[in-house]
């Protein structure tokens, strides 16, 4: 698992320095982000989000499969609930209280959970991974866009306008059928959804051109959203699911450590798109990859012993 963490880190590390020396020396100019943020938003990402149709349905696993989306349900709903009332009592502005929201229920559940979670717990958890993501999806690019593009209202046109939201209903309509893509079409949305990371990593490392490296590590703020999404929320998970009787413990597993990861890159590229506190939405995330090499082996270990397999 350590080798997995600092696999992975190396890798962020080297494309956040990648895109903050590209932006720095104007080789990615404003425009040229804009475009690439457009790209991923519009192209890449529902490629990526596509891709998880075409894993295999087992009749066998569908009564676990339902119980990851009713506990992924239940977390995203609650989650919102708290940090909704919590952020009214920050002294943030209205964008900044929805970025804080936004990062604080939302973790970076593909590009970190699903080799963590492969690598722990084998293929079967990885397809529990796989649904509880599409669940991340489905509020992500509701509920969360509403909030961060000033909506008031979720309106259904609205969410029909966006390629993402599209892609999620998609990929789900096709996961639960007998349809799968041909090989051609799969290995092609597979390369299209594989830009996702480092593009969203490059643009994390341009936006940090304004932000001082000091402010990543004293900004209050950011330590509040780490705090949650790295300790409050999984532990919370961790002692529900423990009380409830009758849940499977890979199933458990697999929820407690989808919790438990950092925010979701994404949320710096939608902090850019709508013009939402990005610098404010640049620290926390970078803050929460930082402290995450702490954090989730003892979440992990935790895990592991109040649901042994």
């Amino acid at each position: 698992m350590i080798n997995i963490l600092l696999n992975l880190m190396g890798k962020i590390a080297l494309l956040v320095a990648l895109g903050y020396i590209l932006r720095r020396r104007e080789i990615i100019t404003a425009q040229f982000q804009k475009d690439i943020t457009d790209f991923m938003m519009k192209v890449a990402l529902p490629a990526n989000v596509l891709t998880t149709a075409n894993n295999v349905f087992s009749r066998a696993l569908s009564k676990n499969l339902l119980l990851t989306v009713a506990i992924a349900i239940c977390y995203y709903l609650c989650s919102f609930v708290v940090t909704r009332l919590l952020s009214r009592f920050l002294p943030l502005s209205e964008k900044g209280r929805s970025m804080f929201v936004l990062m604080a229920v939302f973790a970076n559940t593909a590009f970190l959970g699903f080799p963590l979670i492969e690598e722990l717990l084998g293929a079967e958890g990885l397809l529990y991974a796989v649904i509880f993501n599409m669940v991340w999806l489905l509020f992500f690019f509701t509920a969360g866009v509403a909030m961060v593009s000033g909506q008031k209202r979720m309106q259904l046109r609205s969410i029909l306008s966006i390629p993402v939201s599209l892609a999620s209903m998609a990929a789900i309509a096709v996961y639960v059928s007998p349809l799968r893509f041909p090989a051609f079409v799969q290995d092609t949305l597979s390369t299209l959804g594989a830009m996702v990371v480092p593009i969203s990593m490059l643009l994390i490392g341009c936006s940090l051109v304004q932000v001082r490296p000091a402010e990543i590590l004293k900004d209050p703020y950011s330590y509040f959203v780490s705090a949650l999404r790295l300790a409050v929320f999984p532990l919370a998970a961790a002692l529900i699911l423990r009380a409830i009787p009758g849940v499977p413990h890979l199933v458990a597993l697999v929820c407690v450590l989808m919790t438990c990861l950092p925010s979701a890159s994404l949320s710096v590229v939608f902090a850019q798109q709508y013009d939402c506190e990005p610098e404010y939405a640049s620290r926390a995330v970078v803050q929460g990859m930082l402290l995450m090499i702490v954090t989730i082996p003892l979440f992990a270990t935790l895990a592991v012993t109040l649901f042994p397999l």
